[in-house]
């Protein structure tokens, strides 16, 4: 079953204007593209970010935003920004992606700190594979660090069905999910590392001409009068 996106409706779907590349040869293509975002510039309402991942989940069901629950579970973090994007493939194919971000409590040493929620979902058009789907986010300003993030190891769909995604802080009910991992394989980008001007992606690698998704999530911390940006990559990988 192939779907058309909604986040065309919402008006924030393509990565237009930023830089991104088009790759592909006889059998694969790969489309990334990447975003530069404020976190004070949110390009989805409350209402509109619900919407989106309601319908994701009515494409995806439990490999939706909020995994298995279908819904986001009970926490006290109020919502602060989210941003969608879909990538367009020759064959018809679209794979769409969603980022939100959610306020912590204040780091210990008295800095902002946010939730980021990552999904990404693509559904195959007939005949087509999927073989890479990744989301994931970078800070280019020193001011900004990366904290705990989740899944934090690889997974084999030859060994467990599902995976956790969970906040790591203890003094606030923050967003968890269980995702389906039907096959393939989620692995962890050697970009990844925490601290200052950190970095963290995830990527699910298979074989696959049915619906696929990921989901990841990661705490982002900077001082309350710092402004900065975040840079959000996506990609996925299809052949006909």
């Amino acid at each position: 079953m192939h779907r058309r996106s909604l986040f065309g409706a919402l008006g924030s779907s393509v990565f237009a204007g930023v830089a991104g590349c088009t790759t592909f040869d006889s059998k694969r293509e790969l489309v990334e593209e990447e975003r530069t975002i404020d976190p004070a510039d949110s390009a989805l309402s409350a209402r509109e970010f619900q919407t989106a991942a309601a319908e994701m989940h009515e494409g995806h069901a439990a490999g939706g935003v909020w995994g298995r629950d279908q819904t986001a579970i009970d926490h006290e973090l109020d919502f602060e920004g989210a941003w969608s994007a879909t990538l367009s493939h020759h064959d018809g194919t679209e794979s769409d992606h969603l980022l939100a971000m959610y306020a912590l409590p204040p780091a210990p040493e008295g800095t902002r700190s946010s939730q980021v929620w990552l999904w990404s979902g693509v559904d195959p058009s007939d005949g087509t594979s999927v073989h890479r789907l990744s989301t994931g986010i970078s800070l280019p300003e020193p001011d900004f660090s990366l904290g705990i993030y989740s899944p934090a190891q690889d997974y084999d769909a030859e060994d467990v069905s599902s995976y956790r995604v969970e906040g790591g802080r203890l003094d606030a009910a923050t967003l968890a999910a269980t995702m389906p991992l039907s096959n393939g394989r989620i692995g962890i980008d050697e970009r990844t590392q925490i601290g200052d001007g950190g970095a963290y992606a995830l990527e699910w690698t298979g074989e696959s001409e049915t619906l696929q998704s990921l989901a990841a999530t990661t705490e982002v911390r900077w001082l309350a009068d710092t402004d900065g940006e975040v840079v959000w990559t996506v990609a996925a990988e299809t052949s006909r």
